[in-house]
């Protein structure tokens, strides 16, 4: 016999990646309502971010509207969405996810679709104004549905991926927006009514909203295995709904957390407000920021699942206050150098905080809401971002004419400091209320 085959050892997976592979297997077993909501999440990033980006650059273009006044809509319609956003999670708990998403769906649908078709301005703005409530629905009652198609042992994870697929969506704005006005300059024929190509954009959102419709019919309220239903008795009443939920002390805890992450969150408001006027003013009118910006939601997308699986044994307060800090120290790279590499040093540094914090705060929303109040909780954590949208909007104009005008001294330097200084406030007035803040699992949730 010939000498024994040599022995080749073994090498030992790192922790982190068999937990992601683990991840991996328990999330493609969950429920297909889960699927369904991710598809869902898919087709309404895909509608909602290319009809924002869009509407006003329509209103200028294929309707007249000057920059001050297409500005003027678009920030009224989205001051809208927000404060439907913290009403509706009431609503959605007292409906149900099945019948909440189908309305949602379907006002979005309508919405769209007559952005699409509208013939003048009366018909733009009732199409606005119908579209809102499904905007600002979907955000928390599809969050709450990933909650409810998911276990404690696979919440974490769920809520990474859902992310990555709210990226992807977020992420084809680019290529749809882009090829949509090469190749429809000169309007395009469907059907016999002639398209502009914004209007051709909005079909495309206005199709996405009309597939969901018909996946929403295809949920089910209480799938097995996943989490259980709400407690028997439990009010259906939307009114009584809000009166429990801000009873409750856990809520204000909650709150002032949100309150505090707000100030991060504003990086972000800042990212789409100020960085682009700074980059055009900084380092030229032809300077395609909108690609730089384009790393983000790519390492959103490749990312997140992996960061999740490194820190899942971690519970979400820390992990969110760990990211805070990294997003919030982006913007020093501005402070101390004006150059494109600092810039790109910024979006970088920006996204891997922002993948770790952002989806364990869906998570950590989720798991401490009381079972049947999840849509409510995730409702109303935005009203710390919609009370801070206004307020950003004025400081970055107010911030760019005294330290980037367009004509003379600049000192763009000190505004990135002044705006990091701020934004690490939030991390370091965590970590000193971390004892009151960290709301401890509340007993008897699901396993």
């Amino acid at each position: 016999m010939g000498p024994a085959p040599p022995v080749i050892p073994s090498i030992p997976m790192p922790p982190a990646f068999t937990q992601f592979a683990s991840d991996v297997r328990a999330l493609a077993t969950s429920p297909r309502e889960l699927w369904i909501v991710y598809l869902m999440k898919f087709l309404e990033s895909v509608g909602y971010f290319t009809m924002y980006s869009m509407i006003p650059i329509f209103l200028s273009s294929d309707h007249g509207l000057t920059d001050e006044a297409a500005g003027g809509v678009t920030g009224t319609w989205a001051t809208a969405i927000s404060m439907v956003v913290f009403i509706a999670g009431f609503v959605a708990d007292a409906m149900g996810v099945k019948r909440a998403l189908f309305w949602a769906a379907l006002s979005t649908a309508v919405g769209r679709m007559l952005m699409a078709f509208a013939p003048g301005l009366t018909g733009v703005y009732a199409a606005l104004a119908l579209g809102v409530w499904g905007i600002g629905c979907m955000k928390p009652t599809m969050n709450a549905a990933v909650r409810s198609y998911t276990s404690s042992a696979t919440v974490a994870f769920a809520f990474s991926f859902y992310y990555v697929v709210m990226n992807i969506g977020s992420f084809t704005q680019g290529p749809i927006i882009t090829e949509f006005r090469i190749w429809f300059k000169e309007g395009v024929m469907l059907g016999g009514h002639n398209f502009s190509a914004a209007q051709a954009i909005f079909l495309v959102g206005g199709l996405c909203s009309c597939t969901n419709v018909a996946l929403s019919l295809l949920l089910r309220e209480a799938p097995p295995g996943a989490a259980p239903p709400p407690a028997q008795g439990a009010s259906r009443n939307p009114f009584v709904i809000a009166r429990e939920v801000l009873r409750e002390p856990a809520f204000w805890r909650f709150m002032a957390f949100v309150g505090l992450l707000t100030l991060v969150r504003l990086i972000f408001q800042h990212a789409h407000l100020t960085w682009p006027k700074y980059t055009l003013r900084a380092f030229g009118e032809d300077f395609p920021f909108a690609w730089y910006w384009s790393i983000n939601p790519l390492m959103v997308i490749f990312l997140t699942p992996v960061a999740t699986a490194f820190t899942r044994r971690f519970k979400p307060y820390p992990v969110i206050v760990f990211g805070s800090v990294i997003s919030a120290l982006s913007v020093f790279a501005m402070a101390f150098s004006t150059t494109i590499a600092a810039s790109v040093t910024f979006v970088v540094i920006l996204s891997i905080g922002e993948i770790l914090w952002s989806p364990r705060l869906y998570e950590y929303t989720a798991t401490i809401a009381p079972r049947g109040r999840e849509s409510s909780y995730m409702g109303l954590s935005e009203v710390p971002l919609f009370l801070a949208k206004p307020i950003a909007g004025w400081l970055s104009g107010y911030m760019l004419t005294l330290y980037v005008p367009e004509l003379g001294a600049r000192d763009p330097q000190r505004m990135w400091l002044i705006i990091g200084a701020c934004t690490l406030a939030a991390p370091v007035l965590m970590l000193f209320t971390r004892r009151w803040l960290e709301t401890p699992d509340r007993v008897g949730r699901d396993t």
